[in-house]
């Protein structure tokens, strides 16, 4: 959704942190509005829970018709989460637990959604996806309501931790029908390209379904995946505007060799025709070009971004990884 601009807007927004005597964590997460004519992405990273020094909270949120539902999401639902139950990563039913609240929170936070004075007037009807992951000790539990997508990286190989809820897969397409929706052109009634989000509430209106049940549902799909202390290297939380270019292994080798081999030469010219064209207008505009980020894991994501624009992404792109082995955390840049 939403216009295009006739240039992209490539400036970032970029955030490191680290507790690795608690979390044994370290994260970057950088977020660019591109081609799109508003920003209408956010994002979440909590290390350490405050009730739970040892379980961290991630997340991306995808927002579209607007940035309310994301901003709103990004803002609140560590709150939801502390309500919906007690997580602590040495627990034996943590995995469980985790589930559980994920599912809680989130219905819980789209409920709340809908008494806010912006869409009971009818003035806002965004939407947005959401994909989190609660990493422990032992485990990482990813909830997932859209088509943000979330990657470990096990030995340099992609293991899925959610899959994307598009409204033709089948399972989604029988949910969507069952509360009175259709499936056209790939699209929710052939206009929303995902099936399950925060918000969009026109598309939960049918009054013989539960709200889990609507047409497109906030309610989640939870995976868990145990952790493995020798393999497991770093996960990655992003939109579908890396996606929409890049599919899950191709972006762990792209990030894993970002962190084995530094930072990039200069990207070569050989681009896309919308990278090329953006890039001469961008020249075309004469704006001096930024000093460079120190080689961090914040700078990472900035150059996954870019590399994203290069082969063509029109969207706003958000990424966020999350360390676990600081044995590949980047090293700085030679003097």
């Amino acid at each position: 959704m939403g216009n295009f601009l006739d240039t992209p807007i490539t400036d970032k927004e970029t955030d490191v942190g680290e507790d690795l005597q608690g979390a044994g964590l370290s994260y970057g997460v950088s977020a660019m509005q591109g081609w799109r004519a508003q920003m209408e992405d956010d994002h979440l990273h909590k290390l350490g829970l405050p009730d739970a020094p040892d379980v961290s909270l991630f997340g991306v949120y995808d927002g579209h018709g607007g940035d309310f539902v994301a901003h709103y999401v990004a803002r609140k639902f560590p709150e939801h989460l502390s309500r919906a139950g007690t997580l602590r990563g040495s627990d034996a039913d943590f995995a469980t637990t985790a589930t559980k609240a994920f599912e809680t929170a989130l219905m819980s936070i789209d409920a709340e959604l809908l008494q806010q004075p912006e869409v009971e007037s009818g003035q806002d009807q965004s939407g947005s996806t959401s994909v989190m992951t609660l990493i422990s000790p032992k485990h990482i539990v990813c909830a997932n309501t859209g088509d943000s997508r979330a990657v470990l990286c096990r030995a340099g190989q992609a293991v899925p931790l959610s899959d994307d809820h598009k409204p033709y897969n089948p399972e989604e397409k029988a949910r969507i029908e069952a509360a009175g929706g259709t499936v056209k052109f790939n699209r929710v009634n052939g206009d929303l390209a995902v099936s399950r989000a925060l918000g969009d509430f026109v598309y939960k209106r049918c009054e013989t379904v539960e709200r889990k049940a609507q047409a497109v549902t906030a309610f989640p799909e939870v995976m868990v995946e145990a952790r493995d202390s020798d393999k497991d290297e770093f996960v990655v939380l992003a939109c579908d505007g890396i996606w929409d270019v890049m599919n899950s292994q191709q972006v762990v080798e792209k990030v894993r060799s970002l962190l084995v081999d530094g930072r990039p030469a200069e990207r070569s010219s050989s681009a896309s025709a919308a990278s090329a064209q953006a890039e001469q207008q961008q020249r075309e505009t004469a704006t001096p070009p930024a000093e460079k980020r120190p080689w961090d894991l914040g700078a990472v994501c900035e150059e996954l971004i870019d590399h994203c624009l290069h082969l063509g992404s029109r969207d706003n792109m958000s990424v966020l990884i999350v360390l676990m082995d600081q044995k590949l955390k980047p090293k700085p840049d030679p003097a």
